[in-house]
């Protein structure tokens, strides 16, 4: 896979740290862009002159990548086009025909950082973003907030502003 582009150093990264060391969220979105491209034609092996953003380094949100995975060329491109340019694109197709596995496997070569939420009918707001629940803390009970599945600002998600969710077709 042919990559290039300039890399992000942790200097870099830290140039935007406010008073107090917290990055406010300008700095955070621009440490967490992509810091290099790939060619669609070395990476996907399609004809084409399409470049596309990609993390030089993976991370844990990152899909695992199945060599044996066969691209639609279509498809493929359509997909590439939204991250490429920031665009939101619909795959639609009958349940168990690897619509979210199509997402996930550009996602493991472009080393973009991908959760997958599957969806269905009794997933509610409250399982996406959370909720307050009573908690008991030194013998006391008290209202915290529990995030929900959905990555958000208080959650460990290294990159979770450029994170591509996809929700799988309904069962």
């Amino acid at each position: 896979m042919r990559r290039s582009g300039k890399t992000n150093s942790s200097s870099d990264a830290g140039e935007g740290l406010a008073a107090g060391g917290m990055m406010n969220k300008i700095d955070r979105d621009i440490a967490n862009l992509p810091d290099t491209t790939v060619s669609v034609k070395d990476t996907f092996g399609f004809e084409s002159d399409m470049v596309v953003p990609a993390y030089s380094v993976a991370d844990s949100h990152v899909p695992d990548v199945d060599p044996d995975y066969l691209f639609d060329k279509q498809t493929t491109l359509a997909i590439l086009a939204g991250f490429a340019h920031n665009r939101r694109v619909m795959v639609s197709g009958y349940h168990g025909t690897g619509k979210s596995t199509h997402i996930e496997q550009v996602a493991a070569r472009l080393n973009w950082p991908c959760v997958r939420i599957n969806l269905d009918s009794h997933v509610s707001r409250i399982d996406l973003v959370g909720k307050d629940a009573i908690v008991v803390k030194e013998g006391k009970q008290i209202t915290e907030f529990k995030d929900g599945i959905l990555p958000g600002p208080t959650s460990t998600m290294s990159r979770s502003s450029s994170t591509s969710m996809t929700p799988a077709a309904r069962t």
